[in-house]
């Protein structure tokens, strides 16, 4: 029988044989997009290990792998140390950590206008505002303005990155960016029957499926009028989504035309859960059998593995059809 492990770094030490006896849940949440990955763990503190010497401070580094004995853990990154809590009875000590990357600054609101700039560009500035390297492949798209009105840095650069059909996520030091096609169309990491998840909960979205989306927009101080359409090319009766949004040429009628036909087309989402499965994180796809009329590819947008001192080991996913 598989035995669910963490190892557990603090301040790069391996603190893992000090703290097992005391650790009664440990939680990794894993986020496709725009959105810190986050631990929270639980320790039984009756013997007041936590009130002296042992209390760490916000800012500290931990790095946590989860999974079985025997077999290659999963790497959950490297996190720094948010919030810490006290309750009591019983006594208990919560310490939640975020991804590194994810500073103070970073949820700060900000008030920029970005000018004749493509959006790698964009992208590389407010990376490099809170020290962070621009990792990943991003189309050569100019834009002569975008405006950052009082976003915070992390909610305007999920707002442009969807807009042009790109996720992103902080991790480690970089910010990674990804192109949501790519991902959406990879083949599945694996196949989940029935019988392998103790719980499924679906639901539909929306009735629609568009066969095509079309964009136009009509620049109010030259009077011209950009405008471009894409299809879904497996999609033979469906509506027509027409967006009226700003767009300076044809090229980018075009890449938000074809991002909101993906975001249009993901009808069915879904909650599962199941023993632990080190294996399956955000950003992967999977095939899920046996379910009948929803049965299909899904795609993974959130991971939730949770090492529980009298549940074992739980994977619980957000998913969504693609």
């Amino acid at each position: 029988m598989l035995t669910p492990i963490f190892k557990l770094e603090y301040n790069q030490k391996n603190i893992t044989k000090d703290v097992s006896d005391y650790v009664l849940n440990i939680e990794y949440s894993d986020y496709e997009h725009g959105q810190s990955d986050e631990i929270t763990i639980t320790f039984e503190n009756s013997e007041g290990l936590w009130n002296g010497a042992w209390i760490p401070s916000k800012g500290d580094a931990l790095r946590l792998f989860i999974g079985y004995a025997g077999e290659k853990l999963l790497n959950c990154g490297i996190f720094e140390i948010d919030e810490i809590e006290l309750n009591s009875p019983p006594d208990i000590i919560i310490v939640k950590a975020l991804a590194t990357g994810i500073k103070k600054s970073f949820r700060q609101e900000n008030s920029i206008g970005y000018e004749n700039k493509t959006l790698q560009q964009i992208a590389n500035e407010v990376a490099k505002r809170h020290n962070l390297t621009l990792v990943g492949n991003i189309e050569n798209i100019k834009v002569e303005r975008i405006t950052q009105n009082h976003e915070r840095d992390l909610t305007f650069l999920k707002r442009v990155a969807e807009e042009y059909g790109y996720i992103f996520k902080i991790t480690e030091g970089n910010l990674v960016f990804y192109k949501t096609e790519k991902l959406i169309n990879a083949d599945s990491a694996k196949i989940l029957y029935k019988s392998d998840l103790s719980t499924i909960s679906f639901r539909e979205k929306t009735s629609h499926n568009y066969k095509s989306v079309s964009v136009t927009y009509k620049n109010p101080k030259t009077g011209k009028v950009v405008s471009a359409t894409a299809k879904n090319e497996k999609c033979v009766k469906g509506d027509t989504l027409k967006l009226d949004c700003r767009c300076e040429n044809k090229q980018q009628a075009l890449i938000k035309a074809k991002a909101a036909l993906a975001n249009g087309n993901q009808i069915i989402e879904g909650s599962l859960s199941m023993p632990g499965n080190p294996y399956l994180i955000a950003g992967l796809n999977v095939e899920i059998k046996d379910v009948g009329y929803f049965s299909g590819k899904y795609h993974i947008t959130e991971a939730h593995h949770t090492i529980d001192k009298q549940m074992g080991y739980s994977t619980n996913l957000e998913v969504k059809s693609c």
